[in-house]
């Protein structure tokens, strides 16, 4: 679980910025907070005009997320600095995540500069807590010296790891989170897991591909599915799979990806292929059988038929909702933090409310929602926490990023929100010229 993130000197972000999902003393919604010691926000919506630095919040996270997963960086972090101000061009890019892993809070951060892990560490902290689980750092020399907390290296063997670490063992550009199976500390390969594993981002354009096999093997996934499809009045009756024989859906001019994909299902149990934008998972049936299983939307026709479609015939608002659908799930069941980007895109503002106030409503979650939007029906204090609620703003004088709750202004509980907003009454809107200057006239054909 997400508590905050902490950027500095990485694309639009000049000056150190906070995100956080600390609870403030608000007494609405408490079914909005998680009781950990400090409480914690199990959803944030952040808005902000076009350019304003929204998107640079999540491709920090993103970025951040990658590292660890890589273990290290891949050529020189320079070209993501904040370009603006050149003293910016030689000072590091830093990020620190805080998240919850077993009822405890843990700090990770880093320090990067051209391809160089200049700093890391990793902290168990919590209110009046900071225990240094380690810490590293790298001189310009490349010279690398690590300390662990005694706790964690207590042995010869351990001791002697680390010195080879610091002499050749860990590069300059490579984490040393990402050692955690030489390490063998049990709390650094957990931390490293919640990251990878616990924090889902979903851009734009992204497409969830797992949906044809979730559908298949989760009745419950299947029934949460079809339930919200049909809550929403998208048209769609019921998700269903379709199961055809290997040798029947492929032809024989098809024999080669045929014999790719047997080959492939003797190491797993099942592949996903997307065919002519269709995603299919091939497995194998209760009789040992090769088949495919294509995911298909029913309808109801004026005769009361039902009729089968391709989801990629759905509305583009019905197939952004698909790649939703596991992440609604996903709060209710797992703790996990899903960032979706721009979640108003392509989807009906009415439905999108509809949406965003029934995951708001439920009173048993695990996850977190966090998410941008320009849609300002969300501005409403029925449906969030004033500290649930964010904003995002150019500097005029730096033009870097600046980020602040709603919170921060204090507003009456009964104030329309949306309207304030709209007038700029507390930041995160375009900056509009005088659109009468603009000469429309003189462009005409």
């Amino acid at each position: 679980m997400l508590v905050r993130f902490v950027v500095e000197n990485f694309l639009s972000f000049q000056e150190e910025v906070e995100f956080n999902m600390l609870a403030g003393n608000f007494k609405a919604h408490k079914n909005h907070v998680y009781n950990f010691n400090p409480k914690i926000l199990r959803a944030a919506a952040l808005y902000g005009a076009n350019g304003a630095g929204k998107s640079s919040l999540i491709k920090g996270i993103e970025y951040f997320k990658d590292i660890i997963e890589n273990g290290r960086i891949d050529g020189s972090v320079n070209n993501k600095k904040f370009k603006l101000n050149d003293q910016c061009l030689t000072k590091p890019i830093s990020f620190e995540i805080e998240i919850i892993y077993n009822q405890k809070f843990y700090s990770y951060g880093v320090r990067l500069n051209n391809s160089i892990v200049e700093e890391e560490w990793l902290y168990e902290t919590g209110i009046n807590t900071e225990r240094k689980i380690f810490t590293r750092q790298t001189s310009q020399f490349g010279k690398v010296e690590i300390s662990f907390d005694k706790k964690y290296i207590n042995t010869p063997k351990s001791k002697l790891l680390i010195e080879i670490f610091e002499d050749n063992l860990l590069k300059p550009n490579e984490l040393l989170l990402s050692k955690n199976k030489e390490l063998k500390i049990e709390i650094i390969t957990n931390v490293r897991s919640v990251l990878t594993d616990n924090i889902v981002i979903i851009h734009p354009q992204s497409k969830y591909t797992n949906f044809t096999p979730h559908i298949s093997e989760s009745e419950d996934f299947k029934t949460f599915s079809n339930l919200l499809l049909k809550t929403f009045d998208t048209g769609v009756n019921e998700l269903k799979i379709l199961e055809v024989e290997l040798n029947k859906y492929f032809g024989e001019d098809d024999s080669d990806l045929k014999n790719s994909l047997i080959e492939d299902l003797d190491n797993h149990q099942g592949v996903l292929l997307n065919e002519k934008g269709i995603d299919l998972y091939i497995t194998k049936n209760d009789n040992d059988e090769y088949i495919v299983k294509k995911l298909v939307s029913d309808h109801t026709d004026t005769k009361g038929k039902q009729v089968s479609f391709e989801l990629t015939e759905e509305s583009d608002g019905t197939q952004r909702l698909f790649d939703f659908i596991p992440a609604l799930y996903g709060i209710l069941s797992e703790d996990v933090t899903f960032i979706i980007d721009e979640i108003d895109q392509s989807i009906h503002p009415a439905l999108l409310k509809a949406i965003i106030s029934k995951a708001m409503n439920e009173t048993d979650t695990k996850g977190q929602l966090i998410f941008t939007t320009h849609e300002s029906n969300l501005l409403d204090l029925n449906i969030f926490r004033q500290d649930e609620i964010w904003f995002v703003e150019k500097n005029k004088t730096t033009k870097s990023t600046n980020m602040y709750s709603l919170s921060d202004f204090k507003p009456r509980y009964d104030l329309d929100i949306k309207k304030g907003y709209l007038q700029g009454r507390f930041g995160g809107i375009p900056f509009l010229g005088d659109l009468e200057k603009l000469n429309w006239n003189d462009y005409e054909s």
